[in-house]
């Protein structure tokens, strides 16, 4: 009896079950009471029709949460059902579902900022309109072994197939093509009802599990970094060519012999902005940090940094730089209307100049005259072994970014005591590592905390560093916490380090610009160079050179707190009464930016230059709002056709940007600096007159000082040599600092220098018209004449 029963239950609950699932039996329980609003927000009663595994595999679905953090997930699936699909109520024989395919669309409700990205990356095609993530059904690698990495579905059904371009086609063949078991994998075929391919676009569901959250895993077999961990590099490297399952070799065209061993073949071997390693490896074989380079040696001493260093042993190590974007386009990287922040800053000095130095190298390279060669002359297009063997052989170099080459910036202390090879202090400024740990706690910063084990050979045994010959620049990470966001370290007002009169230097809060100051403020200044000694041209000679180190900008802006030039006893410096640069930061000129969706420019330029250094344009849209033309007109070429407030003679009246306006801008900014560098050139010679020649490297001068006026003298050359914006930076002050000097060393009548004991500061210079002409102009001075007669 009580099987019958039993029986019967069963019978009874899968017929209940049946009549309350689908939209088929609307008509049949229309008196069914709908689900209260909160069951609704439950999901837990979905699983009695349907599976966990009913999703389509692009969501690779599988777990579940117990929700035993007590977050409130309310449901045994993470994601719970009805926030991608709708409200249960309207489903459950009342309705449809509301969301049966869930699009990019319905991500973007609580994953907007993301989704954003996504929708418009390279992974969804770049197809704004493709909400569904469709592959468009003319694609050429919807068949085949293209589907491992450009659709969805290949991607979760043949993770486990990796490896080489041979490898990956052998295993995976065309539909209709005979498999033959176990080694091959039948391409994925799925088709609507017109007969069109349905397939999608490797957007989310390639990368992420819906439900749990995480992402998708490879095979075990694939671990490049070897860390024994199905991770972010392993996911994204499975497509994106790097290094092979073992770590041992760098994917390139299979001719380059790189650490000794062959490198592999991968798909797209041939193309060379396909291949990671053309920008993300630095050679360690070759080395960097061995001071002076010279290229008279066989073998030359070069100091090279071939590309950038994955932190392969990293959470997110491609996150590190790259976001939801997913696009760094480096094929289109000569195209300005196509730049990427990733581009941008790869072309900057913070990025070595690596990116450009990689170009140069491939555009040497035409692929239409070697064998196998793609028939095209375009950078983006071009596609032969040669152009990958050139783009993994360039680097920067001294000649290029010195501040990440020069010196084995990674190593913390001296091998041996006194051996001035450690560079501890230094790592703050000339390494990635160094600057995030500063700028995220300045106050406890301590460089023998720095972590350089990414590296290759680094390592730190009881404080015992041994140093890598790979060389850190300045990545995403260094000045961001969030590549994607854009979120940034927050320092805080940066207290340098060096004083004045005694006391700290602490320049102000200025928000993003923060994680310039620290760098870009020098590392000494009048003090450093005349210590306790009073301030007197004429007292004892102290030794010039390169107290102010390098690019010491804020402290040209800032100069009334951090009095970063030698300057002349009774002479005044008080900035001009209009100077306003030090209201502003860094990125509010540096960062207007010129790309195409105005997103802040990671060039870090204010102007674009000719080959020959030439200003040609004006590249910060910032300029203007101060400079509209009452005094100068500095508007940029981007803004060519928009409608700004511009000087028209009495007031600032809306007019529309011609050309032209932006050619004079660029040809008035050009003046300035050619006028100051000049001006720099004039300070020179008369040091090279008064037997302190100035050198191309450290000590930077020869000879020594005769008084502390001559030293000071040194000083500012040396600071100002390095220093190139200080003409826009703080133009009066440059020009004070070029004056006095001058004319401390200098007659006012010949521009004979005077000897010591004998100089003053006369109020006047004399500089030869014939070669100083813009240097004469830029001091305010007469150019038939040579005579500077008043101080500016």
């Amino acid at each position: 009896m009580s099987k019958q029963w039993s029986i019967f239950t069963l019978v009874l609950l899968a017929s209940f079950l049946l009549s309350s699932c689908g939209s088929e039996q609307s008509s049949d329980s229309a008196t069914l009471t709908p689900f209260s609003a909160v069951d609704a927000q439950k999901s837990g009663d979905c699983t009695s029709c349907h599976a966990i595994d009913v999703h389509t595999k692009i969501n690779g679905i599988v777990g579940v949460n117990t929700d035993a953090a007590g977050v409130g997930l309310g449901s045994a699936i993470t994601h719970d059902c009805e926030d991608c699909h709708g409200g249960g109520q309207y489903h459950r024989g009342v309705g449809p579902i509301p969301y049966p395919s869930p699009d990019l669309a319905r991500c973007a409700v609580c994953h907007n900022n993301q989704t954003t990205k996504v929708i418009t990356s390279k992974h969804n095609a770049a197809r704004t309109d493709n909400t569904d993530m469709l592959v468009d059904s003319g694609e050429h690698y919807l068949h085949g072994y293209c589907q491992r990495c450009h659709t969805a579905e290949g991607s979760i059904a043949f993770k486990d197939v990796y490896g080489t371009g041979p490898q990956i086609e052998a295993a995976i063949v065309d539909h209709g093509t005979a498999v033959v078991a176990p080694a091959k994998y039948e391409a994925l075929v799925a088709e609507d009802a017109d007969g069109n391919v349905v397939l999608h676009e490797p957007a989310c569901g390639a990368c992420h599990n819906a439900l749990t959250k995480k992402m998708v895993t490879v095979d075990a077999g694939w671990d490049p970094n070897q860390n024994g961990t199905s991770d972010q590099l392993d996911l994204c490297t499975s497509c994106h060519n790097y290094k092979s399952a073992d770590g041992a070799a760098v994917y390139g065209s299979g001719d380059e012999i790189v650490n000794g061993a062959a490198t592999v073949e991968y798909y797209h071997n041939n193309s060379w902005y396909r291949q990671i390693p053309t920008t993300h490896y630095d050679d360690p074989t070759t080395l960097s940090g061995q001071g002076n380079e010279n290229l008279t040696v066989v073998p030359p001493i070069i100091n090279k940094v071939e590309g950038y260093v994955i932190r392969e042993n990293s959470e997110n190590p491609c996150f590190d730089c790259h976001g939801h974007e997913l696009l760094t386009n480096s094929r289109s990287a000569d195209d300005p209307t196509k730049l990427t922040i990733q581009t941008a800053w790869a072309k900057s000095a913070h990025g070595g100049k690596i990116l450009t130095q990689v170009m140069d190298a491939v555009a040497a390279i035409d692929c239409t005259t070697v064998n196998g060669g793609y028939n095209s002359l375009s950078l983006s297009r071009g596609k032969c072994n040669e152009q990958v063997s050139a783009a993994l052989a360039a680097y920067t170099s001294d000649s290029v970014t010195p501040a990440w080459t020069h010196y084995d910036w990674d190593k913390t202390n001296d091998t041996v005591a006194g051996d001035r090879t450690g560079r501890a202090a230094c790592q703050m400024c000339h390494t990635a590592t160094g600057a995030a740990n500063f700028m995220s706690d300045q106050a406890n910063y301590n460089p023998a905390n720095n972590d350089y084990s990414h590296l290759s050979g680094w390592s730190n045994v009881a404080g015992v560093v041994t140093s890598s010959p790979q060389n850190e620049v300045i990545y995403c990470w260094a000045c961001h916490t969030s590549a994607e966001s854009g979120a940034l370290r927050t320092p805080g007002a940066i207290t340098l380090a060096y004083q004045a009169d005694g006391a700290d230097i602490t320049l102000p809060d200025m928000g993003n610009s923060n994680v310039c100051y620290n760098c870009h403020s020098g590392r000494g200044n009048m003090d450093s160079l005349i210590g306790a000694a009073a301030a007197d041209p004429a007292g004892a000679a102290v030794t010039g050179g390169t107290k102010t180190h390098y690019f010491a900008s804020g402290a040209t802006i800032y100069q009334s707190q951090t009095k970063v030039g030698y300057m002349y006893a009774g002479q005044s410096y008080t900035d001009k009464p209009y100077f306003a640069h030090d209201t502003l930061g860094c990125a509010e000129c540096h960062m207007t930016g010129e790309t195409p969706t105005d997103q802040a420019s990671h060039t870090f330029d204010v102007v674009e230059k000719d080959g020959s250094g030439v200003i040609t344009a004006i590249a910060s849209k910032k300029c203007v709002e101060c400079h509209d033309g009452e005094h100068a007109l500095f508007v940029s070429d981007s803004q060519v056709g928009d409608t700004l407030n511009i000087w028209d003679g009495s007031a600032a009246v809306p007019t529309v940007v011609t050309q032209l306006m932006a050619d004079d801008a660029a040809a008035e900014m050009e003046h300035e600096a050619h006028g100051y560098h000049n001006a720099v050139e004039v300070l020179g010679a008369v040091l090279t007159a008064a037997g302190t020649p100035p050198q191309a490297n450290y000590p930077y001068f020869s000879g020594t000082a005769t008084d502390q006026g001559h030293g000071g003298a040194m000083h500012n050359w040396s600071y100002l040599h390095h220093e190139p914006g200080a003409y826009a930076h703080n133009r009066y002050y440059a020009k004070r600092l070029i004056f006095d000097s001058i004319d401390w060393l200098t007659n006012a009548t010949n521009g004979s220098v005077d000897a010591a004991g004998s100089r003053t500061l006369d109020g006047a210079l004399y500089l030869d018209p014939a070669t100083y002409g813009a240097a004469i102009t830029w001091l305010g001075g007469d150019t038939t004449t040579g005579i500077v007669s008043t101080r500016p």
